[in-house]
């Protein structure tokens, strides 16, 4: 009873009960549209390339990424999280009256996944910089592992709602488009009622824009192993989500069934996901770390190599298990690890440039289409399952290389490898020769946050004073 009563702590505290409902029901419809975007574009076209295309828009995360964690970190909470959930309601509204009255084009879908792209890369960052201000710093890794939860919860609701919906009641993606609407109007007064709005970064201390960024790169750059597991990442994104594309064309030329029963597959890899995150949550910051890593992907390449090879439908649900579960596993895996070896007051800025790869795979999701439409989505999936064990190879090799960098100091790395805890870092050349010192980020416990690494993806932090310019270890 007490461990449960730990597990759910920070849901006593008001105003992140608050918080932590809306994102839940806000990414749950965000989920939810994310899988109807290539269904729909398949639906009006009969196209694999034209629902790669529509699917592009998520390139507005490529643009803007990088500016929502600086963002969120300026200005007041509260504005930016209203602002984020009240124009993809009315994108979303506005889908669904097109698509019923058969008005919907491919440019048109493009336009309202870019928008919608645009917001979730503010609406990310600003939700999760606001947990570090609703709760007692004691609760802040237990407020943050909640906040990843709802993440993964909606990851399940979102297609399993949508697939009982149009699969079992036969409604249309029009009509269930507007019923995703429905958790973002009761999100906005749920939002309303959290007291205050949320500290914004005073004019006389923010920094260029483009400086702050600069910086947030420049750190993973010049870090051999952030380097390589952020390029990891970027490949895992755009060959993972290759199966968002692909599969509703999949089930419409290959197995003779509707291209909506994608919904049906999105659920089998969000209720597989679910588990394997909370199993994995609690090795990320051992020795295993970096082998699971490892057989993830290359279990990754294997469920898409099943998915394409499956001769019957039957199969094609019992092998996305497979598929859904380790690319949920490679990307929690390559993001605790990026964690842990990230100093705190960079995770916000890390984060924003992680977000581009999301970007990118909208980029690529049109170009996967153009191939399975001139070799056939089988033939394509099983180019996507080689990317991938490519990938690997390069990466094990890279990290071959590398694992006797020691880690740096101050990350959850150095204190997990036993070199003490977190010195006082020294600072390193700045961008810009008369920028401001800022107060360190608030300590929190090394070996908590390596445990919890995997549920700070999205945490803003407010841009510090830049840490030892030496390469992190594992």
């Amino acid at each position: 009873m007490n461990r449960l009563r730990d597990t759910f702590a920070s849901l006593a505290v008001r105003d992140y009960r608050l918080l932590w409902i809306g994102s839940l029901m806000a990414t749950t419809a965000f989920m939810t549209t994310f899988y109807l975007v290539p269904i729909v574009a398949y639906e009006i076209t009969g196209s694999y390339a034209a629902s790669g295309f529509a699917q592009a828009g998520m390139v507005a995360q490529l643009v803007l990424g990088p500016f929502g964690g600086v963002i969120a970190d300026r200005y007041k909470k509260k504005p930016l999280v209203l602002g984020s959930q009240i124009i993809p309601c009315a994108i979303i509204v506005v889908t669904g009256i097109l698509i019923v009255s058969d008005s919907i084009t491919i440019p048109l879908l493009f336009g309202s996944t870019f928008l919608m792209g645009g917001t979730f890369s503010l609406m990310g960052p600003a939700r999760q910089s606001w947990v570090v201000e609703l709760v007692p710093q004691r609760l802040l890794p237990n407020a943050v592992a909640l906040q990843n939860m709802s993440i993964n919860i909606a990851a399940v609701i979102g297609p399993a709602l949508a697939a009982i919906l149009v699969v079992s009641m036969g409604l249309n993606s029009g009509i269930l488009y507007m019923l995703v609407a429905v958790p973002f109007v009761i999100v906005i007064p749920l939002t309303l009622m959290i007291s205050g709005s949320g500290r914004a970064t005073p004019p006389e201390e923010r920094k260029a824009m483009a400086t702050e960024m600069l910086a947030g790169l420049t750190y993973i750059t010049r870090r051999p192993n952030l380097r390589s597991l952020w390029l990891f990442w970027t490949l895992i994104v755009v060959t993972g989500f290759a199966l968002q594309t692909l599969v509703p064309g999949l089930l419409d030329q290959e197995f003779g069934r509707s291209e909506s029963e994608a919904l049906i597959i999105g659920t089998i890899w969000g209720v597989t996901a679910l588990p394997i995150n909370i199993m994995l949550a609690g090795m990320v910051g051992g020795r295993w770390a970096w082998p699971l890593l490892f057989l993830s992907a290359l279990a990754l390449a294997g469920g898409i190599w099943l998915t394409a090879w499956s001769p019957v439908y039957a199969v094609l649900l019992i092998v996305s298990a497979i598929a859904g579960g380790a690319r949920s596993a490679v990307m929690l895996l390559n993001q605790a690890i990026m964690m842990t070896n990230t100093r705190p007051e960079y995770f916000g800025r890390v984060i924003s440039w992680v977000f581009m790869a999301f970007g990118l795979q909208g980029i690529l999701a049109p170009v996967w289409g153009i191939v399975a439409d001139a070799i056939g989505g089988r033939e394509t999936l099983y180019i996507v399952g080689l990317v991938v064990v490519a990938g690997t190879i390069l990466m094990a090799l890279s990290r071959a290389r590398t694992r006797r960098i020691p880690p740096e100091p101050g990350t959850a790395a150095y204190s997990i490898a036993g070199f003490g805890g977190e010195q006082p870092p020294e600072p390193e050349p700045r961008l810009v020769p008369s920028e401001p010192r800022t107060a360190p980020s608030p300590a929190i416990s090394p070996l908590f946050a390596a445990r919890l690494a995997p549920v700070v993806l999205m945490e803003g932090q407010k841009p510090r004073s830049a840490g030892p310019a030496i390469s992190g270890g594992d």
